[in-house]
């Protein structure tokens, strides 16, 4: 038995060459299925808990003499790579400046992105964790202004039928079913955003990827942590950042999750489920100081 993804439904399997094993217990000590353990001095393979071999792919990563191989739901050895050296990692201070610098952008220069750094902004956002793996987060990149346009114009069409739906009348029959806080939500911010982003289409202006050169759209598997998404969206944002680019993250994508025809020209499974959109671009003006937010609040307990 394992824990279901869409895709996998049997556990990683893993592997130990016994000739190169010194039995360190570094593998078994890491492993959290209890897959690998150490009995009598002896490093054994096992079934572990309910879930088997997760492929988390710790044991491969801190055997000292590279014994262990994990192979199964999407995992091979030769995904292993040497980590960066210490001195070649972000400190404290440089990510804390960085985290303080990104401020969401909404006006974009004429410049475009290249195709290679959009592939590079992807390659880092693989490095995002998950739930459980394999990662169950799809992305949809639309590179260059043509395509951000299409996505934007079958967007703001998906749009104009969800704003058509939550009308006075749908929305007092769902308030006993979503409660009274959810109900405003609805009325007062997002039917009103909806009918603005189409008002403003309507007018000639974009007011939902505001005329990026690169957008990208995060989606997951029905099997899928919802979280895995929204964290693949800050690491590309963070990504994005740090290669000196702007970006915004949009959050009215979710109202498309039910639209099939939008979901069919965006190549999206029907079964999936849409959540986050990010434009990215060269931002047009530059931010000349920062900012100290308040979260609502912080209990040490």
């Amino acid at each position: 038995m394992t824990i279901m993804t869409f895709d996998f439904t049997r556990p990683a399997v893993p592997r130990v060459e016994p000739e190169s094993c010194t039995n360190c217990g570094q593998c078994a000590e890491i492993c959290p299925s209890q897959t690998l353990t150490v009995v009598d001095g002896k490093l054994r393979v096992e079934a572990g808990i309910f879930t088997g071999c997760i492929g988390c792919t710790h044991c491969m990563m801190v055997c000292p003499t590279g014994s262990v191989t994990v192979e199964g739901r999407r995992l091979a050895p030769e995904d292993i790579g040497e980590l960066p050296p210490v001195e070649a990692r972000a400190t404290a201070d440089q990510l804390e400046a960085l985290l303080s610098a990104r401020r969401s952008v909404r006006r974009f220069s004429e410049e475009e992105v290249e195709r290679r750094v959009a592939e590079r902004i992807v390659e880092m956002v693989r490095t995002a964790p998950m739930g459980i793996p394999p990662s169950e987060v799809g992305i949809v990149v639309f590179h260059g202004r043509d395509k951000v346009r299409q996505f934007a114009e079958d967007a703001v069409e998906g749009f104009r039928k969800v704003a058509r739906f939550l009308n006075p009348l749908v929305l007092a029959l769902m308030r006993p079913f979503i409660g009274k806080a959810q109900y405003a939500v609805m009325r007062q911010f997002v039917r009103p955003v909806l009918d603005l982003i189409v008002k403003r289409w309507d007018e000639g202006a974009d007011d939902f990827c505001y005329e990026a050169p690169l957008a990208m759209l995060f989606h997951h598997c029905p099997t899928g942590d919802p979280a895995d998404d929204h964290i693949a969206a800050t690491y590309a944002m963070l990504a994005a950042q740090s290669l000196g680019l702007g970006s915004c993250l949009l959050g009215t994508t979710v109202a498309l999750d039910h639209d099939r025809v939008f979901k069919a020209k965006c190549g999206i499974p029907q079964q999936n489920k849409i959540s986050l959109g990010l434009v990215i671009g060269h931002p047009r003006t530059h931010f000349r100081r920062s900012i100290r937010r308040q979260l609502a609040s912080v209990h040490f307990v």
